[in-house]
């Protein structure tokens, strides 16, 4: 037999005492949490009934925000994410314009070669077009170094944008640790609020309590006033219930919060790693750019050489007309 004195609204109590605390209500934790009082047969079909009253009470999450302040912070977070979104596209399309650039560059390089070996057959074949073929690649030969001039500056001109854009990114993660800080602010003050409902609530259900059982020992006096006093008694366990439900619904927003704030630091950290993938294309444009600085580097050797060879072919060329018009003269 049970010990008397032991009622559903004290089982209920203790139950959601624990639960709050983030234990699972038992048979065993309720009878401790009543003191070791009452028998598991009859705690055991009270607990039943308030599980059944209260589902999903007992997996309550811990403190977190209500549904306004997570919509404006999400909102700041969004647009900063739009904001690093739309530099990061921005600067991809400004090196991929650039590495197009540099492609074309390069093609037209290996072009100039391509003119370059048929003008070195040609000053073979060609003695008399000698003078032409050296005046043409001395244009191309500016032409090519204006080329390097402008692979250059555009190399310079990417390293300060790409300067820029890390002084961009630590400005959003600068803010970002702001927007933490408010977070947890927010989150301390919401639950220091939930601790002081709590405790009013513990307050007025300790009031009806009181009042139930001042109304169950008076019953056999106030016969008259038995009506009464059960409606007052219905309201008051109404009104436990509507404030139970409401915080169930503010624990489910609350834990609904905490999920949406880990997912915004997730796709944070994923704007940072894109933004170091760009850092690592441009490393690697930049090694094209010096690759074709040392082929260009390389046509110029080429060209000179057969500047030189040019030469030496003029000057073999020269006595041999000198000993023509000598072998005329002498035979006129």
């Amino acid at each position: 037999m049970a010990r008397a004195g032991i009622l559903y609204s004290h089982v209920a109590k203790a139950a959601s005492q624990l639960a709050a605390a983030g234990k699972n209500p038992t048979v065993d934790t309720v009878r401790e949490a009543l003191g070791g009082t009452g028998s598991k047969s009859t705690i055991a079909p009270l607990l039943k009934q308030w599980k059944a009253q209260h589902q999903g009470e007992t997996a309550a999450a811990g403190a977190g925000l209500p549904v306004d302040l997570l919509e404006a912070v999400k909102g700041v977070y969004e647009r900063m994410q739009a904001d690093a979104a739309r530099q990061v596209e921005q600067a991809r399309a400004e090196h991929a314009e650039a590495l197009e650039a540099v492609q074309e560059q390069l093609r037209q390089c290996q072009e100039h070669d391509g003119m370059l070996s048929q003008s070195a057959a040609s000053l073979s074949a060609e003695l008399v077009q000698t003078k032409a073929a050296l005046a043409r690649l001395q244009a191309e030969h500016q032409s090519e170094q204006i080329t390097v001039a402008t692979l250059r500056s555009n190399n310079t001109g990417m390293e300060q944008r790409l300067a820029d854009r890390v002084v961009e990114v630590k400005a959003l993660a600068e803010q970002l640790a702001h927007a933490r800080v408010q977070f947890e602010h927010f989150q301390e003050a919401i639950a220091a609020q939930r601790l002081e409902d709590r405790r009013a609530f513990d307050r007025h259900a300790g009031r009806l309590e009181h009042d139930l059982a001042s109304a169950q020992q008076q019953l056999d006096l106030l016969r008259a006033e038995h009506a009464a006093r059960a409606d007052e008694a219905r309201a008051a366990q109404e009104e436990l219930a509507t404030v139970l439900a409401d915080r169930v619904q503010l624990t489910r927003q609350l834990a609904e919060a905490a999920t949406s704030a880990e997912i915004l630091v997730g796709k944070l950290e994923k704007t940072g790693q894109e933004v170091i993938e760009a850092r690592m294309a441009l490393a690697a444009q930049q090694g094209q750019a010096e690759l074709l600085a040392r082929q260009f580097a390389g046509a110029t050797a080429e060209r000179d050489k057969l500047v030189q060879e040019n030469a030496a072919l003029r000057e073999r060329a020269q006595p041999g007309a000198a000993h023509a018009r000598n072998a005329r003269k002498s035979g006129g």
